[in-house]
C-alpha cells in the first residue's frame, strides 16, 4: 500500500524546494512515515505565501491514520477451506486526522484539526485491497488538502458554520 503518496489531479503544486510543513511525520500504528515529495508540496500549496510569508511564518503538521474493522471476523477469515484462503471479506474504515498549527514570528496564529474517513469493502486480500485502500487514501489526502487551504484563506467572507444559519 502507499499511504505516503499520492496523484492530487487538480490541485496544484508549489515550485517550493522546502514544504512549508517541514517533513509532516504520517503515523500509522507504531510507525512514523513521510510523506512524498507531491504531497509535501500539495500541503505547502494549502498555506498562500501572501496569508503566510515565508520569512516569517512556518508549519508544523501530523497525519494520524487508524484502521477500524466494521465487521467481526466471519467463517471465512478463519481459514478452514485452505483452498480459499484469498477469499477473505474485508469491510474496514479507514481515518486520517490532520493537525497542523501556523506560527508567525514565534506566536501560534492558527491551529486547525480535520478528520476525513473512507470505508474499504473487498472480497479479496492483496492487490485488489491494495488498490482500493490507495484510491481511498488518495481521496483522504485530497480533500484535507482541500478542507486546509479553505480554512487557511484569509480572504473568505464567512465560515463554513455560519453560512448555515441564514
Amino acid at each position: 500500500m502507499k499511504l505516503t503518496q499520492g496523484n492530487l489531479e487538480g490541485i496544484p503544486l508549489t515550485t517550493e524546494k522546502h514544504s512549508f510543513f517541514g517533513n509532516i511525520p504520517f503515523i500509522y500504528g507504531s510507525d512514523s512515515l513521510e510523506l512524498s515529495q507531491d504531497l509535501l508540496r500539495a500541503y505547502t500549496e494549502a498555506a498562500s505565501a501572501t496569508d503566510f510569508p515565508r520569512e516569517a511564518c512556518r508549519g508544523e503538521a501530523t497525519i494520524k491514520a487508524t484502521v477500524l474493522q466494521n465487521e467481526p471476523n466471519s467463517a471465512w477469515n478463519i481459514g478452514v477451506l485452505i483452498p480459499l484462503w484469498p477469499i477473505l471479506p474485508v469491510n474496514e474504515s479507514w481515518t486520517y486526522a490532520l493537525s497542523a498549527r501556523i506560527f508567525c514570528n514565534g506566536t501560534l496564529v492558527r491551529h486547525v484539526e480535520f478528520i476525513e474517513q473512507q470505508d474499504v469493502k473487498a472480497i479479496l486480500y492483496g492487490r485488489m485491497r491494495a488498490d482500493l485502500v490507495n484510491k481511498a487514501s488518495n481521496e483522504m489526502h485530497r480533500k484535507l488538502v482541500q478542507r486546509l487551504a479553505f480554512e487557511l484563506n484569509a480572504n473568505r467572507l464567512t465560515d463554513l458554520n455560519s453560512a448555515s444559519d441564514y
